[in-house]
């Protein structure tokens, strides 16, 4: 009888010893597991703080697209044969459509808009 209680006292200690370790690693898996669910939730709010950043350069960039297209529009419909000129009044045109569009720098334009002689050398 002595030899089955011992028998039995191992094996419950060895069962013992398994379950301590299994609630061990469950303890574990479940701090990677909070920590994981952190590390999602800061790169969900990065992907969306990117995505809403791609998204302003997407509509600068075609805001610049439909200023360009204005400009070759211009040009082409345009007769003037001197580029300077043409440079000047395309720039004029495009500044008072940005001024108009948002009054920041209202005082700049007469910093900014120095204007590019034609100068030509025989």
């Amino acid at each position: 009888m002595a030899i089955l209680t011992g028998y039995f006292y191992l094996r419950l200690d060895s069962t013992k010893a398994k379950l301590e370790k299994s609630q061990s690693d469950l303890a574990l898996a479940l701090k990677i597991n909070e920590n994981n669910q952190e590390k999602l939730k800061e790169l969900n709010q990065i992907h969306k703080t990117e995505l809403k950043a791609l998204n302003e350069a997407n509509n600068q960039k075609n805001q610049v697209q439909e200023r360009v297209q204005y400009v070759k529009e211009y040009i082409y419909k345009s007769n003037e044969n001197n580029i300077t000129k043409l440079f000047n009044d395309v720039v004029d045109r495009l500044w008072d459509a940005n001024s108009t569009s948002s009054n920041q720098n209202r005082n700049s334009k007469s910093k900014n808009s120095a204007r590019t002689t034609n100068i030509k050398s025989s």
